[in-house]
């Protein structure tokens, strides 16, 4: 079958094996570059097609939006994946550790404002942890066993979003370098054909899997040292 030059939004959607609203979302948010327009009618070119395909690939190995954007937008303006991953920052910046006599007014902070989503779920006239579970269902279990044992759901909710406040901050200190280790160098030591770019998804998708069960694994032992049951009497 004939490679088609240009496309009608149906035509692409059908093509790319999408949807007409996945296209407009994809152009909504930054990710999809605005058509040719002739009259009423846009018209997408092959390396819209192209863009779309590398899109709906990313997302099917777990990455976001927000993060496909940036990174599209990224190889666009033709920067070293070491400026992609965000490994050329200057490492003397990292956050120092928590000390004890800081680890109270630190979790006053984290706790102050908490996120837009869980503001909502916490308005919502029905169960706040319903509404919480539709952008956390494995957080919400945990919140929903915590409001089971006595916590208040703002209190539940506060304990959550500072666990995954730390999160954040263990992948902003070791994910990008992991990232970059892993599947950047060899990117960037390529010819960067298609080819490449596709191993490249590849391998940043496997990269993002073993380092989220090492992590899950060492988060486990942690939180075993700590569950242990006090010597008998």
């Amino acid at each position: 079958m004939a490679v088609q030059s240009e496309y009608t939004i149906d035509e692409l959607a059908r093509v790319a094996d999408t949807t007409v609203r996945s296209v407009r979302v994809y152009h909504e948010r930054g990710l999809l570059p605005s058509p040719e327009v002739r009259g009423r009618i846009g018209y997408y070119r092959s390396d819209h097609l192209e863009r779309l395909q590398t899109i709906s690939r990313l997302l099917s190995r777990g990455m976001k939006l927000n993060g496909i954007r940036e990174l599209l937008e990224a190889w666009d303006r033709g920067d070293g994946l070491a400026d992609v991953l965000g490994v050329a920052a200057d490492q003397s910046t990292a956050e120092p550790p928590t000390t004890p006599q800081h680890a109270g007014a630190a979790r006053d902070e984290q706790s102050a404002e908490l996120p837009e989503y869980v503001k909502q779920a916490l308005a919502s006239s029905n169960d706040p942890l319903e509404a919480y579970r539709l952008t956390n269902p494995r957080c919400c279990d945990l919140a929903t066993r915590l409001v089971d044992v006595g916590l208040p759901a703002t209190a539940a909710f506060e304990l959550v979003e500072r666990l995954r406040a730390d999160c954040d901050r263990i992948a902003d200190r070791y994910a990008t370098e992991m990232f970059y280790s892993l599947a950047g160098r060899g990117y960037e030591q390529s010819e960067r054909t298609p080819k490449d770019r596709t191993k490249l998804e590849t391998d940043l998708a496997i990269a993002r899997l073993i380092a989220t069960r090492a992590t899950s694994e060492l988060i486990d032992q942690a939180f075993a040292r700590h569950s242990e049951l006090p010597p008998t009497a």
